[in-house]
Formats: structure tokens, C-alpha cells, sequence
């Protein structure tokens, strides 16, 4: 019956991975961006995936500037996530007709300069300081993300209520105590599921065909409108990112002079050389850092960890 419900839920941990960009977890991920809500669950839930990146980065550069190890590298490309790609997903629209593209194109983003800090970071360790680095950055946590967290966890119930209320309102059914209680978390994902799935049972037979057909017609429906929204996002990628890139170059570029903004300005310009965009006036040497990696990395935390695994989530409806 879960395999048959039509619409999807966002998920309740926001906890899922994150492969970025055009891939079929990120069609999944999509797929609750059939509305305002939906789609500011997607942002925020990236939001506290890069907060929580920063923090951790700035952890890691403080115990590095402890064991005077230079870390100017890393501090330019912490500078770009916080400085420049952060403030983007903060202020996006999810009301916006554009929502899905800003979102797949400010991840894919994180996810790369996220990469390009662990590489960093990775070619900067010892043994000892590894060991450091996760006894320290392990159980982290901040208030600015716990607030992220509760926030993102009532929209997720206040979405995944309203998909309830569909289902239910498709089986003629007034569940108003059933929804309700999802939404006030006396009744978890999983018991409603299981409620629609005993007044189903509890069907008549020859009703409980045309439910299920139109269960399965209505889930059809949604993963196509995913699928051309997908298809749309992916559709002028590249010119989207020269675009961002031009445009964080020039708020640089109008910032008073400080050394740590002028490599940031050069990292930037390398990014639009590599992409055959020279993006404004060219100053200084292309000796910033784009890794050039499209796609396999993750927005999460542990960047002086082997795997990372445990990434918070922009991720995945189920």
C-alpha cells in the first residue's frame, strides 16, 4: 500500500543523502517541490547543511591555526561557501517560478566547494590532528541549526499533513483526528500510513480496484510532472552557473580591499577561466581552486572524516 500512495512525503530526519545535481536521487528530491511548501523544505534543510559545514570548517581551521599549520587556502574556500553561497539559499524564493533550478544550482555548488574543502583539508593532516579534528567536530551542534532543524520539522509535518488530507479526501473519508494527530505528533508517519492502509482493507472489494487505480494514477502523474521539472532545471545549467559566478565576482569586487577577498576574487575568476569565461576585469593570477568534479560529492559534515556519512539532509522524499 505505501508503494502505491501517490504523493510524495518529505522525509520526517531530513537526513538522506545528498548526490547532487542531474541524478535520479535529486529527481527524488524534486519531487516535494510540487509547491511553495515543499520547496522551502529543500532550502532549508540545504541551508543547515551548509551552516553545519561552516561550523565545522571553522573548527577544524582553529585547531589547524593551534598546530600552525597555514590555512589560508581553506579559509578562502570556507569564505566562499559562508560569504557567497549561503546568503543565496537563504534568500531564495521557494514561491518562485524558478525554485527548483535556484535549488539544484546553489547545491551543486555547495556540494563542490564542500568537496574542494575536505581535498584541502586531507592533504593538510596528520595522524594526530585527524584524530582531533573528529574527537572535536563528532557531536557538534549549534543553536543556529537546532532552530534550522525544529523549523524544517514543522514544515515537514505541516507538508506531509497536507498529503493526507489527499489521500484521505480520495477515499470520501473526513480523517481530520487522524491528520491532526500526525500533525501534532501524537501519531507518527507510519500509523497513518497504516490507518489508510486498514480503511482500505475495510473497503469493498469492487471499490478498493478504482482506489488503488487511482492511487496509482495519481503517483504516475506526479512523477512526471517531476520528471519535466527535472528535465527543465537541467535544461541552460551551465549558462546559470557563469551567470552566478559573474555575479558573486562583482559583489567582490565592490567590497573594500581586503587580502582574504582578493584570493576569493581569484578563486572565482579561475572557476569562470576553467569554464572559457573571463567573468570582469581578470586581476591576478588564476590560482584558485575549482576541482573541476561535476557531481559525485555531498553536502555534509566530516570533512577530515574517510567517508563523511553522516550528511544532513536537502535530501530525499519518500
Amino acid at each position: 500500500m505505501s508503494s502505491m500512495l501517490p504523493l510524495a512525503f518529505a522525509d520526517e530526519a531530513g537526513n538522506t543523502s545528498n548526490n547532487v545535481v542531474i541524478d535520479a536521487e535529486t529527481q527524488q528530491q524534486v519531487e516535494i517541490m510540487n509547491n511553495g511548501l515543499g520547496a522551502e523544505i529543500r532550502l532549508l534543510q540545504l541551508e543547515k547543511a551548509i551552516t553545519k559545514n561552516i561550523n565545522i570548517g571553522e573548527e577544524i581551521i582553529l585547531l589547524l591555526n593551534e598546530s600552525d599549520v597555514n590555512t589560508t587556502e581553506l579559509q578562502v574556500i570556507l569564505e566562499e561557501l559562508e560569504f557567497l553561497i549561503l546568503p543565496e539559499v537563504q534568500s531564495a524564493d521557494p514561491y518562485a517560478s524558478d525554485a527548483i533550478s535556484v535549488f539544484v544550482d546553489l547545491k551543486h555548488d555547495a556540494v563542490n566547494v564542500s568537496k574542494d574543502f575536505r581535498d584541502t583539508v586531507r592533504g593538510l593532516l596528520t595522524d594526530s590532528i585527524l584524530e582531533q579534528i573528529q574527537q572535536r567536530t563528532r557531536n557538534m551542534t549549534c543553536n543556529q541549526t537546532q532552530d534550522l532543524s525544529q523549523t524544517i520539522q514543522d514544515k515537514i509535518r505541516q507538508y506531509n499533513s497536507n498529503q493526507f488530507r489527499n489521500i484521505y479526501q480520495l477515499f470520501g473519508v473526513n480523517a481530520n483526528r487522524e491528520v491532526l494527530g500526525y500533525q501534532n505528533g501524537s501519531m507518527t508517519q507510519n500509523q497513518v500510513k497504516q490507518n489508510i492502509t486498514m480503511r482500505l482493507n475495510q473497503t469493498k472489494k469492487e471499490n478498493q480496484f478504482s482506489l488503488l487505480a487511482s492511487l496509482k494514477h495519481q503517483k504516475i502523474k506526479y512523477k512526471l510532472q517531476a520528471q519535466n521539472r527535472f528535465q527543465n532545471t537541467s535544461e541552460g545549467f551551465e549558462q546559470r552557473q557563469v551567470n552566478r559566478l559573474q555575479k558573486r565576482l562583482q559583489r567582490i569586487e565592490d567590497l573594500p580591499y581586503n587580502p582574504l577577498y582578493q584570493q576569493l576574487m581569484k578563486r572565482i575568476q579561475n572557476k569562470l577561466n576553467n569554464m572559457g569565461h573571463n567573468g570582469g576585469n581578470g586581476n591576478g593570477p588564476n590560482n584558485g581552486g575549482d576541482n573541476g568534479d561535476s557531481g559525485s560529492g555531498q553536502v555534509k559534515p566530516g570533512y577530515g572524516n574517510n567517508d563523511g556519512s553522516n550528511s544532513p539532509g536537502s535530501g530525499g522524499g519518500n
